[in-house]
């Protein structure tokens, strides 16, 4: 139940005519943990409007690449040591191929990652929500679905790119908190 009364993009709303690139921009990310004993912890990254699309590919190559190289090289480890290449020199070379790239890439996306605003929340189940933290998740929550809101009423034909636009700049102020009262 939200406490915000925010009217939802319906597909009987309008159409508007797909802009000759319909497609809609990554404007951040939305993740949730859960971990030990009802602990939840949310993130909402908003990216600048202001950004390219290749500074956004690059801030999403960015934050996938750190679990993938993990996961992957402990696969390709365990292949390396399985065909008797000794295990040092198995981790040697995946960190001699890996860390450069991880390196470089995070280099490349430092200015994007400096303007990204983001917002965190957690709560925990092991003692009672303050009205702070209940705020700060509402507050996320409510920026977090206007965006995936938008972006699925823009892809659909509902709302022009110019309006989605128009909604991602309104969100990146307000998580930022650059938002005066009743502006």
């Amino acid at each position: 139940m939200s406490l915000v009364h925010r009217p939802r993009f319906t597909a009987t709303t309008r159409t508007v005519p797909a802009p000759a690139d319909s497609s809609v921009p990554r404007w951040g990310h939305v993740s949730r943990t859960v971990s030990h004993y009802g602990t939840v912890a949310s993130v909402l990254a908003v990216y600048p409007p202001d950004s390219t699309g290749a500074e956004r590919r690059l801030a999403e190559a960015n934050r996938f690449f750190t679990p993938l190289a993990l996961g992957g090289g402990v696969v390709v480890w365990v292949g390396l040591c399985a065909v008797d290449v000794p295990p040092m020199l198995a981790a040697l070379v995946l960190t001699a191929a890996l860390l450069p790239v991880g390196i470089s890439l995070s280099r490349r996306a430092r200015g994007i990652r400096q303007r990204t605003v983001t917002l965190a929340a957690s709560r925990s189940g092991l003692h009672e929500e303050t009205a702070e933290e209940r705020a700060q998740q509402r507050r996320l929550d409510t920026i977090a679905e206007a965006l995936q809101d938008a972006a699925f009423a823009c892809r659909h034909g509902v709302i022009s790119r110019r309006e989605f636009d128009r909604a991602w700049r309104a969100a990146y102020a307000h998580a930022g908190g650059r938002l005066t009262p009743g502006g």
